[in-house]
């Protein structure tokens, strides 16, 4: 099953690998190109729930997408 916060999850980690997306990226960045897809507040959570240690971790188990750098930079893992 496909949801909107893993769609938006796999569409930062593709930027990240295409070169399109610089580390460490923010809130700020994602915004810029996702701000007329997707929620402002979608868009503030997605990267802590799929960083290490994130909700999705924790609760499911899910490999984390993003690692945190320092608070609100992340880089894809």
């Amino acid at each position: 099953m496909t949801t909107r916060d893993s769609a938006l999850a796999d569409q930062i980690v593709d930027l990240y690998k295409r070169g399109l997306l610089h580390a460490p990226f923010d809130v700020a960045d994602i915004r810029k190109r996702f701000a007329k897809t997707y929620e402002d507040s979608h868009i503030q959570t997605v990267l802590p729930n799929y960083c290490e240690g994130g909700y999705f971790e924790l609760k499911y188990g899910t490999p984390p997408r993003f690692k945190r750098l320092s608070r609100g930079k992340y880089t894809s893992v």
